[in-house]
């Protein structure tokens, strides 16, 4: 059942068409009625629609409607790089392969080098190139022209075309062939576009050229949160002026309570965006609800704490599944991870590695793990190709004759028998971890970071995503040091670390992504951790209006994930100051009950839970130690010997054997 505005743009033909829908209007659901309106009404042939999707997910929703419903394929349904994949091979007729990641580096570098332009600007120089193919822009001087041809030339010379090329070649043939533009404009009858709001400039171009009067176009500019991608959310002012459309906005909302759409409307009346005539107003068809609750806390592990235990009490009434932690940069989980294991809630980490699996944090624990178990020839071996820069496989074979179940030892040993630039690398990373082996582990961290120069090694590796990795390096240091202060010991920072990291993800979870990995998404619950400046917006947007805007609609995408259910928080630790966002918010839209209750100081802390089935004499595996057997157990904690080595270890990082 359609109602009268998702009706008008099913029916609607003969004319371009503009359809603004706003958040959980349904725009999916009208897109594919459309589709079946065109090919049974308009008895347009399947083979003459052109329907270009976000998604590989939304253009199989739309192909398995259609065709349960009229029992017909729809062959030009897919994302704009897919669709120009299959047109260039085709209809075109070129030959040729995608180069993958490794190949663009390669070539790229080989060119700088040629020319003179350092390793370390691979990123800038990738981003010209991708600018140059999907924002049209003309290169800056004639230098970089000369680059963006060579690098062209090659490509081609070796069969290949990079992701960009799809549609910046798509775009030079119809430009340039005025009789290949007027094939496919006969062939494509019938254009339709989803989320329009995210197109680029060269995907709005090809559009043009391709377009006639039926083209209808459906996008938010509100939920545009990839401008950093070269997005271009004024591509609706330009369809308005290039096509003078017809202009229809889905404004029902079938997705969320009441108050939960009041909130989100709350924070686009402030938006200063060019296209603000054109912001829906969400309407809901379910009743108010609950207003979303506000919540201030003193730290981020008070405020994980507060998150868990509310899931808790919510998982007797919601699935896990059905409750979403969403944030708006990834080293905020690492909190939020290791509290809902410590209190034995199942979670999955959508879109992302979980904390401890990522690279730069993962470089690190391998050298912790040396350290406590300098016998680890994984650890020593992950540790020598990070931090002992220049060695490869055939230097560390040269370490492994050395080794009498020492590693660091060995080392030194290998490193004095090598007499070149290979050798002193090695015997001053053996050095280096000796003096580490005496010292706290916190403070082992910020000294092995330091001395070897790791922010950098990450810098030249990672350019593209360096903050993030920065930042995840700098949560990691406060993570040991706060669990030093809890008095863990290195093996159980280090158990605690491998079994985040080793859990299973599970079916019935709750998930936790980010606010981008969470477009298109929807769930009954949804908490929005850590709403203050310098995060929700950005420390790099609260400069620029633009960026300022987009971090607004971004956090108007995170609030409308929620349809039962909405929880918004922030901390105050260290002089942080809640987001600018929450002010924008009338308080009547608002649970404040918190603010205004006087309440005796609350206390959070999470325990480790103490395994029962851990007892003196029986075989027990650890994730670091391996197999030992249980001295005795005093409390807590167990008295473990692993082959000779005896820990004193948590039992809730123990599993009995038996």
């Amino acid at each position: 059942m359609l109602n009268p505005d998702q009706e008008r743009v099913v029916r609607h033909h003969g004319k371009p068409l503009l359809v603004v829908a706003g958040a959980g209007s349904g725009k999916t659901k009208t897109l594919a009625h459309k589709v079946e309106f065109i090919l049974e009404e308009l008895k347009i042939p399947p083979e003459n629609i052109l329907c270009i999707t976000f998604t590989n997910k939304a253009a199989r929703e739309i192909k398995e409607r259609v065709s349960s419903v009229t029992g017909k394929e729809l062959p030009w349904t897919g994302t704009f790089h897919s669709v120009a994949y299959r047109l260039l091979r085709s209809k075109i007729g070129i030959s040729f392969s995608v180069a993958d990641e490794s190949d663009t580096r390669s070539i790229l570098t080989a060119i700088m080098k040629s020319v003179g332009i350092p390793r370390e600007d691979y990123d800038k120089v990738r981003s010209f190139i991708s600018r140059v193919k999907e924002d049209l822009k003309e290169p800056a001087s004639p230098e970089m022209r000369e680059i963006f041809d060579t690098y062209q030339r090659t490509l081609r010379e070796n069969g290949l075309m990079d992701f960009s090329d799809l549609l910046y070649e798509i775009y030079l043939h119809i430009r340039k062939d005025e009789m290949l533009r007027e094939s496919f404009r006969k062939e494509f009858r019938f254009i339709l576009v989803d989320e329009y709001q995210d197109t680029n400039t060269v995907q709005y171009e090809i559009l043009k050229l391709l377009s006639g009067r039926d083209v209808c176009v459906v996008g938010d500019p509100n939920q545009c949160i990839y401008e950093w991608r070269f997005a271009r959310p004024d591509n609706i002012l330009r369809f308005i002026e290039d096509f003078d459309p017809d202009i229809v906005k889905l404004q029902t909302n079938y997705r969320s309570k009441g108050y939960i759409l009041s909130l989100a409307n709350s924070i686009l009346d402030k938006a200063r965006a060019r296209w603000k005539d054109l912001i829906p107003t969400l309407k809901p068809v379910r009743d108010m609800g609950e207003k979303p609750v506000v919540r201030r806390f003193e730290s981020e592990r008070e405020e994980a704490i507060w998150i868990g235990e509310e899931i808790k009490r919510l998982s007797e009434s919601f699935n896990l599944k059905d409750i979403a932690i969403l944030v708006r940069v990834s080293f905020i989980t690492d909190v939020i991870e290791s509290t809902l294991f410590r209190l034995g809630i199942p979670y999955r980490v959508v879109g992302a590695l979980r904390f401890y699996e990522r690279p730069e944090v993962k470089n690190l624990l391998y050298l912790l793990r040396l350290l406590l178990n300098p016998s680890d020839e994984m650890a020593a071996k992950k540790v020598v190709e990070v931090f002992a820069r220049g060695v490869g496989e055939r230097t560390f074979e040269r370490v492994r004759e050395h080794y009498r179940g020492d590693w660091i030892e060995a080392l030194r040993k290998a490193g004095e028998s090598i007499p070149n630039p290979r050798g002193q690398s090695l015997c001053e990373l053996s050095d280096l971890l000796c003096k580490l082996r005496d010292v706290e582990y916190p403070k082992a961290l910020e000294e092995a970071i330091s001395r070897t120069r790791y922010l950098e090694y990450l810098s030249s590796k990672y350019k593209g995503d360096i903050q993030d990795r920065v930042e995840n390096v700098r949560e990691l240091l406060r993570i040991a040091r706060e669990s030093f202060k809890e008095g863990n010991t290195l093996e159980d920072f280090l158990s605690e670390a491998m079994l985040l990291s080793s859990e299973e993800k599970e079916e019935e979870a709750v998930s936790l992504m980010t606010i981008h990995s969470a477009k298109g998404l929807e769930f009954p619950v949804v908490f929005l951790p850590r709403l203050e400046e310098e995060v929700l917006p950005h420390r790099s947007a609260t400069e620029d209006e633009d960026e300022l805007e987009e971090e607004r609609r971004l956090f108007y995408v995170a609030v409308t994930r929620a349809k039962e259910k909405l929880y918004l928080s922030y901390t105050r630790a260290k002089g942080r100051r809640p987001s600018r966002f929450l002010s924008d918010i009338p308080k009547s839209l608002l649970n404040l009950e918190h603010f205004r209750k006087k309440r005796s100081k609350t206390t959070y802390a999470v325990e480790l839970r103490p395994n029962s089935r851990v007892r003196e004499g029986i075989l027990v595996s650890h994730k670091v130690f391996g197999v030992g057997k249980v001295l005795s157990v005093d409390g807590e904690r167990a008295e473990v010997d692993f082959q000779g080595k005896i820990k004193r270890i948590h039992t809730s990082f123990l599993e009995p054997m038996s």
